[in-house]
């Protein structure tokens, strides 16, 4: 498999062990009730009687399957990560730290966009104060004041910004693209990654 492949069956791995989660989680499926009917204590004439609840899940598997699997599943997920690993350190760019800066330079361009169009501004708004008329007493009035609004910044070196860590971005983003289908990973996966969570835990019980 190449490394976007392994980057699939990982995810798929992560999904097996959400769904695993699910019913270990859930008190009905690795419990089961029992109900004593103890009609006889008050009823000399009827005898007690033993049911067991039914169930909330019609399934095949046990919830010690369900732990059992998801043992074969961390274990496989752990050797599908050192697989991945060596297969990363085969390529001529660190991955991970591609990637790590990529973000950072895509989240900077984000914060320049933001101010990239802010313009200097100039507008008329109401101010109050108050003074003594004639007779002595206090009034308000009312004025104009003139906001005027300048950018503390250079936006043509903002722009210019934006323009580089967006090619630099783009080029990695291509790059890294070409290397996933590309990079070879030493793997032979031990499950399906077309069945879903039932058809697998029975088929590795």
């Amino acid at each position: 498999m190449n490394l976007k492949e392994s980057y699939r069956y990982a995810n798929y791995l992560d999904g097996l062990l959400s769904t695993a989660y699910t019913y270990l989680r859930n008190k009905g499926f690795v419990t089961t009730t029992i109900e004593e009917h103890l009609r006889k204590q008050s009823n000399p004439d009827v005898e007690n009687e033993t049911i067991e609840v039914q169930r909330s899940f019609d399934v095949e598997f046990t919830p010690n399957n369900v732990v059992d699997f998801v043992v074969k599943v961390i274990e496989e997920k752990e050797k599908l990560s050192e697989s991945i690993a060596k297969a990363k350190g085969t390529t001529e760019i660190n991955i991970d730290n591609a990637i790590a800066m990529n973000k950072k330079k895509q989240g900077f361009v984000s914060v320049l966009n933001g101010i990239a169009d802010i313009k200097p501004t100039e507008k008329v708004v109401n101010g109050t104060g108050y003074k003594f008329n004639q007779e002595g007493n206090q009034v308000k009035y009312f004025y104009n004041v003139k906001q005027i609004t300048s950018i503390d910044f250079d936006r043509k070196n903002i722009r210019n910004l934006i323009k580089k860590y967006a090619k630099e971005t783009d080029d990695i983003s291509t790059k890294l693209d070409l290397i996933e289908v590309t990079t070879n990973v030493e793997y032979d996966p031990l499950f399906n990654i077309n069945d879903n969570f039932e058809e697998c835990i029975l088929k590795n019980r």
